[in-house]
């Protein structure tokens, strides 16, 4: 084999190397167009290895008309590549190579172009005639047209990382146009008939490896990882089918061999439906190899929507997302900035790792700072690095730059909920200053739509809490005024009304002592009517000065007080049984209060609505609650459509009893049914007061 036909040859198989790396990774358009260079770049080389190795001679013409036309596509798909990598459309100059390609291929394999060809000691020797002269202006002005899109792009960029990866490409182009153009100028046969081209296009695919592991110009981690996961299991199910050959044919030596191919082939069948979970076990191995350490948090950042689907939280969800981020993709520091209700700017509320209290080199961004501008603008993130050639960012202060900078940060990702900008998340530097990847952006991309989610989500909650807190403590106000003007109302009820019937009823009295004389019978008669009258109305009216607001509860308790509601049930004919366990403390004003109108609606239930003979209340003080049980034998009822009903019909009793409760952090519990009495427990949460009162 002659040396010359191994350069083609290296450069056939660096092309088929590149190309099945770059497989896996074709969901981009410029990926897709990339790969078919590659396959046709390599159809090229090989044409032109087949013509330099010369074994057979007799094949040198054909191998050299079908050369020229692999040569020109190859030029044709790069020019392509070119163009989509500068983010344009295919254009009428592709259009117009491929239609040229066409005529070129029909007019080669027809013996137009190629006149004759031979090699000698790998150098070719061919006759192109006046055809030379037409593709070497159409290669020149392909040549120049992707020189000139290379440089356009990459004086338009304002990306370095995108303006380092384009001069990597000016520099591979550059060298293939060189040594092309140098090598057709050169006349000389025997030094232009070597594939000198290829030695250009060696070093160009070289270089655009390097922009590659450089530059992510394509994901080729991702590339890596898939194209080593599919040939650990072509390899494994290729041993496993080959072994199964070989055993068969040690187990069945008098079977002839396509019946030990055909069982093979049906072990091949059962091991393809089996390679789906093999695929995916081996999968999970080549990532924790390529991962290591940070597999376990990036599995937990692709499942982030599963698990952070249950925090409504802002605390929390800092908590669960920073140290998982900054582990999973290495960097040693990761903020959440959100806007603050008074001032509308940026300010850092959540860091990792964290720091006690608040520095003064805090980050924050105004409202009106042009990076709140870009990233309210933009969907992506916002590379820290590009701060000096970004046009938007040129109205910052010197002050703000140098901050960016000092603060070792190099990503801004934004927050959005609805399109509207509602955080920012900014991540630090990686780990030996190495370059966030496309999968890593992805993946903080997707983290932070999740993210933006939750937030909203937890702002709702928070404004339904805020909103229920603000009712509560209203209606919390209303009990309190409610009490209050109950204890005037039975103040001056027994400061002034029943003072006056006490009055009358002992004038009444002495009337009636006055007229003891004979005579006087039916005026005592009337007298006595009148005196029964008034202590008749004086009973009733400390009965509802006392329903108002007990003496007995700021006086002597609520054990004194409670059992002094259930004598009101004596009298009118139930049994009543009233037993107390544990310690009596004094309880907050509040507490007892609640417990007593608690109980008292219970009662008044009772005497209204139950037609029970027998009621029990049970009064039991532990460590930390109190519980109270008022349990009859009368008649039940529904406790759900009761509640349900109450405020249509107008019955509040139960629904006041669970707001008492819930307002003191405590809860009701009802048990009953038709026929079988009713069970009302009342728990409430206690801390006994110190002073006396």
């Amino acid at each position: 084999m002659s040396i010359w036909a191994l350069i083609p040859l290296i450069t056939c198989l660096t092309y088929i190397t590149l190309l099945a790396l770059t497989l896996p990774s074709i969901k981009r358009r410029i990926h897709r167009v990339f790969a078919f260079y590659l396959g046709i770049a390599a159809v090229w080389s090989f044409t032109s290895f087949m013509l330099h190795l010369n074994v057979f001679p007799q094949q040198a013409l054909l191998w050299n008309e079908l050369l020229v036309p692999a040569m020109f596509w190859t030029l044709i798909t790069y020019y392509h590549f070119i163009r989509t990598y500068a983010n344009k459309s295919a254009g009428k100059g592709v259009y117009l190579g491929y239609a040229l390609l066409v005529v070129l291929a029909a007019l080669c394999l027809s013996g137009y172009i190629v006149q004759d060809a031979y090699v000698i000691d790998g150098v070719l020797y061919h006759d192109l005639g006046i055809s030379i002269y037409i593709l070497s202006a159409s290669g020149i002005i392909y040549f120049g047209a992707g020189l000139y899109l290379l440089i356009r792009k990459y004086r338009s960029s304002v990306d370095p990382i995108d303006r380092n990866r384009t001069l990597y490409l000016i520099a591979g182009w550059s060298i293939v146009v060189l040594v092309t153009v140098t090598t057709n100028l050169i006349m000389t046969p025997s030094v232009a008939g070597l594939p000198l081209d290829h030695i250009g296009s060696l070093a160009n695919i070289l270089i655009i490896a390097y922009a590659i592991l450089r530059y992510e110009l394509l994901n080729i981690k991702l590339v890596a990882r898939r194209g080593l996961a599919y040939l650990l299991l072509i390899t494994c199910l290729s041993g496993i089918y080959a072994g199964a050959v070989l055993l068969g044919h040690q187990l069945l030596p008098d079977q002839p061999i396509y019946t030990v191919l055909l069982l093979a082939s049906g072990l091949a069948l059962l091991l393809a439906l089996l390679a789906r979970p093999l695929r995916y076990a081996i999968q999970e191995w080549v990532d924790r190899f390529f991962y290591r350490e940070t597999y376990e948090y990036r599995q937990t950042l692709l499942s982030f929507s599963s698990k952070m689907s249950n925090i409504l939280n802002l605390s929390e969800l800092a908590d669960e997302m920073l140290p998982t981020i900054s582990k999973a993709l290495r960097t040693p520091q990761a903020k959440l900035l959100f806007e603050d209700a008074s001032s509308g700017d940026f300010t850092t509320q959540f860091t990792y790792p964290k720091v006690k209290g608040k520095s003064r080199d805090e980050l924050r961004f105004s409202i009106d700072n042009p990076i709140v501008a870009q990233l309210e603008k933009e969907a992506s993130p916002l590379h820290l690095r590009q701060i000096d050639s970004i046009p938007q960012l040129k109205g910052l202060w010197q002050t703000e730059r140098e901050k960016l900078i000092d603060s070792d940060l190099e990503l801004l990702c934004p927050v959005k909920s609805r399109g509207k900008l509602i955080g920012i998340l900014t991540l630090g530097s990686k780990q030996a200053n190495t370059l966030y990847s496309y999968e890593d952006i992805e993946l903080v991309m997707r983290i932070a739509s999740q993210a933006g989610i939750i937030i909203e989500n937890a702002r709702v909650l928070d404004s339904l809490k805020n909103q229920q807190r603000q009712v509560e403590q209203l209606l919390a106000q209303v009990v309190l005024a409610q009490e209050e003007e109950r204890k005037r109302i039975s103040v001056d009820l027994h400061d002034s009304v029943a003072q006056w019937l006490v009055a009358a009823s002992y004038r009444a009295q002495t009337c009636s002592h006055l007229l003891s004389g004979d005579g006087n019978d039916e005026a005592r008669s009337e007298l006595a009517n009148m005196e029964s009258t008034i202590t008749k109305s004086l009973k009733e009216l400390r009965r509802v000065v006392i329903g108002l607001r007990p003496p007995a509860l700021d006086e002597l308790g609520l054990t004194h007080a409670l059992q002094q509601s259930l004598e009101d049930l004596r009298t009118d004919g139930l049994d009543c049984t009233f037993s107390e366990s544990g310690t009596p403390l004094r309880l907050p004003s509040s507490m007892e209060i609640a417990v007593y109108r608690v109980v008292q609606e219970a009662l008044t239930n009772i005497r209204k609505h139950a037609n029970a003979s027998k009621v029990n209340l049970r009064l039991q003080f532990g460590e930390d609650k109190l519980l109270v049980d008022i349990s009859d034998n009368g008649e039940g009822f529904d406790p759900s459509q009761t509640l349900d009903s109450a405020i249509s019909v107008g019955h509040m009793g139960l629904l006041g009893m669970k707001q008492r409760a819930e307002m003191l952090g405590g809860d009701i519990k009802i048990k009953t049914d038709e026929g079988k009495g009713t069970t009302i427990t009342l728990i409430l949460p206690i801390q006994p007061q110190v002073e006396e009162r």
